[in-house]
């Protein structure tokens, strides 16, 4: 630019550029550090911060600033009308110059170091989003032409907040249909409870960026337990009880409706439910007026979340309690389908539903697996006996006595009448014949009297290994059963 011209049109100039840098911009923070950054180096003023009305609560929070300490900027927050400068401002919608801070009783004291303030109140369509507050350490450091440059300025940064939070608002609508079709297929995928639940959490993480997201569900006992974890922590432990009591969980569910706490760390008597968080977000999960849990979002930066984040996380809840619902009840469905209703342990369909899974599995990471089956010799001699009735009680004992000597991962079955299968993952040659052996004896210790003559539980056992044995279901589960029938047949010879 030629050094001819006079130093105002300049000013204007370097403004303008300014200005059409900030409109062109489409993302709200980047909009906010751009205008820190135009008052910071065309105006050579170091204090700078941008309040921005917060909505419902007639208050203004710091939403960005430059020359002050972290501790003391973002964390300012005033009542419209009734709190300093910048509340006069905010309620009049009129800027204000203070040339000597000492002589203003409406300023509050921040900064020792500050001489003079100027709060521009930034305007749209005759509302009022927020104010551009400006201080200085020289007194009456602000001259006319300043103002009037920076009146303009803040008007044009006021339109270009506007349009990046409008553009903001459009692409999370996006997000929020995304979202929800996303939580919709995946409950329509999902097998069981705990695979979908931590695929929720991990949609909500990723729709939430930098969260920490809870998901707590009501157990029988009708207590809450966290379910889903996903976030930097999500493996950290933690206890709910105190935010349940007097935190935001507890709020949330008093309201049936989502609730934020934007200063969660430094609310009295708030239990904050992830140490460290600075604003929390928590939305009932309620499904035909039943409430099934929580979902938890928290945010290590007070005042984090937006009316939109609400909205889009009060959307994603109402669909998540439906698909939660369904899933629990498709499980439970597949439960009772699965499990023999005299024993209480799984049935032979769903024996033949794990075995497969189990090879496909184990051909994926190349680990092994082995099966056993045992069946209850004479157990035709145990009915007569005792009768139909107590014959169904040893069998419900035999299976009680199977499912004490495994793992919680193994799977224990009643395959047909009275014999049991069981499925053990990652287990070798050695480790099934101790599991076998270990069954055994714990059937052995089953006692029934026939007549005066006390009987004990005698039971034909065997066993395969995949893949030493066969290589799909059919060929293990055909070896397993004629395996079996030989173990029996020293029993048909002896008694022949």
């Amino acid at each position: 630019m030629p050094d001819n011209i006079h130093p105002s049109v300049r000013e204007i100039a370097v403004l303008q550029e300014a200005t059409e840098m900030i409109l062109s911009s489409v993302d709200v923070d980047t909009v906010l550090h751009q205008i820190l950054l135009i008052v910071r180096n065309y105006f050579g003023i170091k204090n700078c911060a941008i309040f921005l009305v917060e909505q419902p609560g007639g208050y203004l929070f710091c939403r960005a600033q430059n020359g002050y300490r972290e501790d003391e900027g973002l964390k300012q927050r005033f009542r419209i009308g009734q709190e300093g400068v910048i509340g006069w401002v905010a309620q009049t919608g009129t800027p204000l110059y203070v040339p000597d801070v000492t002589k203003e009783p409406r300023y509050i004291a921040g900064d020792p170091a500050v001489r003079s303030e100027l709060a521009l109140p930034l305007v749209v369509r005759e509302e009022i989003v927020g104010v551009l507050d400006i201080e200085s350490d020289h007194i009456d450091y602000f001259t006319d032409d300043m103002i009037g440059l920076l009146a303009l300025f803040a008007g044009q940064a006021a339109v270009a907040l506007e349009n990046a939070r409008l553009y903001s608002t459009e692409r999370r609508r996006m997000r929020q249909i995304e979202l929800i079709n996303l939580i919709a297929r995946s409950a329509t995928a999902a097998n069981e409870i705990e695979q979908f639940l931590s695929t929720l959490a991990d949609l909500i993480f990723d729709t939430f960026e930098g969260t920490e997201v809870c998901i707590l569900l009501r157990s029988h006992d009708g207590r809450l337990s966290l379910r889903a974890r996903a976030g930097a922590y999500e493996h950290a432990a933690h206890d709910f009880a105190g935010s349940e009591r007097s935190g935001i969980i507890a709020q949330a569910l008093s309201a049936r409706s989502n609730v934020v706490v934007s200063e969660a760390a430094t609310k009295p008597g708030f239990a904050v439910a992830i140490p460290g968080a600075g604003t929390e977000l928590c939305i009932p999960l309620v499904s035909f007026g039943e409430t099934l849990g929580v979902i938890l979002i928290t945010h290590e930066k007070a005042h984090f979340f937006t009316a939109d984040d609400r909205a889009i996380a009060q959307a994603a809840a109402d669909v998540c309690a439906t698909a939660i619902k369904n899933v629990q009840l498709a499980e439970e469905l597949r439960r009772v389908t699965s499990t023999d209703s005299l024993t209480g342990v799984f049935n032979q369909r769903y024996f033949h539903t794990v075995v497969a899974q189990e090879v496909t599995r184990a051909k994926r990471y190349g680990k092994g697996f082995a099966l056993a089956m045992l069946d209850i010799r004479d157990f035709r001699q145990v009915n007569a006996a005792l009768g139909f009735d107590e014959g169904d009680n040893v069998l419900r004992q035999a299976a009680q006595a199977v499912k004490g000597q495994v793992r919680s991962i193994d799977t224990v079955c009643r395959y047909a009448g009275d014999r049991f299968a069981i499925v053990m993952p990652e287990t070798d040659r050695e480790r099934a014949a101790a599991v076998v052996a270990k069954v055994e004896s714990a059937l052995g210790a089953i006692e029934y009297r026939d007549g005066q003559t006390a009987r004990r539980i005698v039971s034909a056992v065997a066993s395969v290994q995949y893949p030493v044995d066969g290589a799909t279901e059919l060929e293990l589960i055909r070896l397993l059963l004629n395996r079996v029938q030989t173990a029996k047949t020293p029993s048909a010879a002896a008694k022949a």
